[in-house]
């Protein structure tokens, strides 16, 4: 599968989820900390449609042994597994590993142990995923609706950062029109 097919495919399941799973993420429903767990298991749940069979697709998932590595270092002293990946359980390498994320609920910098592009890129290197892509969404508190704004970074295998910087994973017509949608299904 080719880098923009995969990046396709995460920004349906995204944008699926922002919409569809709204309530996860607004102040006014008493969660508006939501964890990257829960975020990662609906994006893998509207993601899993989209991806073939033959991959298997996992929320924080723990290959045996390695939870503790310190190659699995989500920020200073933090080990936990990646948000979500695409792979083949039970075999290794960039021809069974196809794509690891790892999100971000709040602004990066303003969460401890949040994982960042390096840290999601060092994983990367140490597994053989084909694919990375460290996804901020920008999560803020703005009245009873929230704000989302997320921003994303992808690297590949072989050629590495496919960007220098995180970069808008919306248009901010997109993004306007999304919100709309949101606006219109939850907030009447």
């Amino acid at each position: 599968m080719l880098l923009h097919d995969v990046q396709t495919r995460v920004r349906i399941a995204l944008t699926t989820t922002l919409t569809n799973e709204w309530g996860l993420f607004t102040p006014k429903t008493g969660t508006s900390h939501p964890s990257e767990r829960s975020i990662a298991f609906h994006l893998g749940w509207h993601l899993r449609p989209m991806i073939d069979d033959s991959w298997d697709l996992d929320c924080d998932y723990e290959r045996s042994g390695a939870a503790r590595e310190a190659s699995l270092a989500f920020g200073e002293g933090v080990h936990r597994a990646p948000d979500l990946i695409v792979h083949r359980r039970g075999r290794l390498g960039p021809e069974d590993n196809l794509l690891l994320v790892a999100l971000s609920a709040d602004f990066a910098s303003n969460e401890t142990g949040a994982p960042d592009f390096a840290a999601a890129r060092a994983v990367q290197l140490r597994y053989g995923y084909r694919y990375a892509v460290w996804v901020d969404l920008q999560l803020r508190e703005d009245g009873p609706e929230g704000r989302v704004r997320p921003r994303w970074q992808w690297s590949t295998l072989e050629e590495g950062p496919v960007r220098a910087e995180a970069e808008p994973v919306y248009s901010a017509e997109e993004l306007k029109s999304i919100t709309t949608a949101i606006h219109l299904l939850y907030l009447g």
